[in-house]
């Protein structure tokens, strides 16, 4: 038997890590007014894809995810 499906804990711990990053770079720097419009443009794609990370490991724990916060 594979241990690939039984170490739930590691995608647990790596999407805490996404988290808990992007919280920190949330609290840290302002998504919609940033000092540049490039700037908006790449924080925006950032938190879409954080998004899009973490609903998907959920959704692979059998855990749901809000669609907004």
């Amino acid at each position: 038997m594979s241990q690939c499906g039984t170490e739930f804990h590691r995608l647990a711990a790596y999407l805490f890590a996404v988290a808990s990053t992007f919280a920190t770079f949330y609290e840290r720097c302002l998504i919609l007014e940033p000092p540049y419009p490039e700037v908006r443009a790449s924080r925006l794609v950032l938190t879409d894809l954080t998004g899009r990370t973490l609903s998907a490991g959920l959704g692979m724990l059998g855990i749901g995810a809000p669609d907004r916060m």
